[in-house]
């Protein structure tokens, strides 16, 4: 029954089945005469044949197929292998008919194979795609890791220029304070009763004078490694600004008094700021003191603010010697050991400005420098006016 009925259909569709055997890209047609001659091949078929078809045939040979058994057409079915042997070769399923001095080869993919390749090829994709997302995974950490890598190598980058400036200090900014201590006292001891009371007096003056800047050279190693250790408390309030800064300013009139300096502290009377007081002190503190070691005698500092609604600008300004505006950038960078002497040959060690930097970051603000050289500098930093929880509302 089904033979009649691919008879009926052949004959019915005749025309049909012969256009799209020419041009099918799946069932491979070909027609050979017993001498090795093409006389038929279809599109499919005619790509696997090399430069002469019947040499094209690989396993099994033309040749041996001529020998098979012709006492029935079909004189071969199974995997026939197309192609030559220097490039890559193609194997499908096939059958081979002989009639007379014809052959008929006719070939193409099988079903159930070509099920069972997709489904390798499913189950193949799955493992891909699988494989593809555990690198995905052990990408991201690895990028998690070199993150990780890299802060940790920024932070001891970062150790090591704290162990060199603590060094530098140590071996030269200590040693010379003590060693100007120890002389003037050694002199002051051996030949006491030789000076009058005004000699006397002026050495008892510099040892005072410079155990005073030593004294607060050491206040500023000392909190800047505790910064470094996280040992600071950070506890911030509403302060009276004004009040905190005649505060800070009744420490040092003595330095200004002694350079002739006057220093203007223009702010309003009741303007709050929400800020750590020890922290604060110690920004006005660090700033006000390298004002009047950059300015000359006689000179004027001024404290100035601007306020918003969530913010004070705090500005203090000098009419000293100015900053070359090739170290403006070295102020705030820990990386750097940028110390200059002032007008009265003051000594620093740079560590002041960067305890502002970060003690006004902690608070969420920002500091930075406006300086023209040889008409002074003005320092200027933001500090919150309302908590932040108020700031963000």
């Amino acid at each position: 029954m089904p033979n009649k009925e691919i008879t009926s259909i052949l004959s019915e569709w005749t025309d049909e089945f012969i256009t799209t055997l020419i041009r099918s890209k799946s069932l491979c047609v070909a027609l050979f005469s017993t001498n090795g001659e093409l006389i038929f091949a279809n599109d499919s078929m005619s790509v696997h044949f090399k430069a002469e078809p019947s040499k094209s045939f690989i396993n099994p040979t033309f040749d041996n197929l001529l020998l098979s058994d012709n006492s029935v057409p079909l004189i071969f079915e199974g995997f026939l292998t197309l192609g030559d042997y220097s490039s890559i070769n193609t194997s499908s399923w096939a059958q081979v008919y002989r009639k007379d001095n014809r052959l008929l080869v006719l070939g193409g993919v099988n079903a159930a194979i070509l099920i069972e390749q997709n489904e390798t090829m499913h189950q193949l994709n799955h493992e891909i795609n699988n494989l593809q997302r555990e690198l995905i995974k052990e990408k991201h950490s690895l990028e998690k890791t070199l993150i990780q890598l890299n802060e940790a190598n920024a932070e001891l980058n970062k150790l090591n220029i704290d162990k060199d400036r603590f060094m530098a200090i140590l071996g030269h900014d200590l040693r010379s304070p003590f060693t100007a201590l120890l002389g003037l006292s050694d002199l002051l001891m051996e030949n006491i009763t030789e000076f009058d009371i005004d000699e006397i007096k002026n050495m008892a003056g510099g040892i005072n004078k410079t155990a005073q800047s030593t004294f607060n050279l050491l206040e500023d190693i000392l909190m800047w490694a505790r910064t470094q250790q996280g040992k600071i408390p950070f506890k911030p309030q509403n302060l009276n600004f004004t009040d905190i800064c005649k505060n800070v300013l009744e420490t040092l009139y003595p330095n200004a008094k002694a350079k002739n300096i006057a220093i203007n502290c223009l702010t309003a009377d009741h303007l709050n700021v929400f800020a750590d007081i020890d922290m604060l002190k110690t920004v006005l503190r660090n700033l006000v003191s390298n004002a009047i070691k950059f300015t000359k005698d006689s000179g004027v500092i001024k404290i100035t603010t601007e306020q918003t609604l969530l913010n004070v600008t705090i500005s203090v300004s000098d009419n000293g010697m100015g900053i070359n505006p090739d170290n403006l950038a070295k102020l705030f960078d820990v990386g750097q050991v940028l110390t200059t002497k002032g007008t009265a040959n003051e000594k620093g060690t740079g560590l002041g400005l960067l305890l502002c930097k970060e003690f006004v970051e902690k608070h969420g603000g920002r500091i930075w420098v406006e300086s023209e050289v040889g008409k002074g500098s003005e320092f200027k930093f933001t500090l919150p006016t309302l908590p932040w929880e108020q700031n963000t509302q």
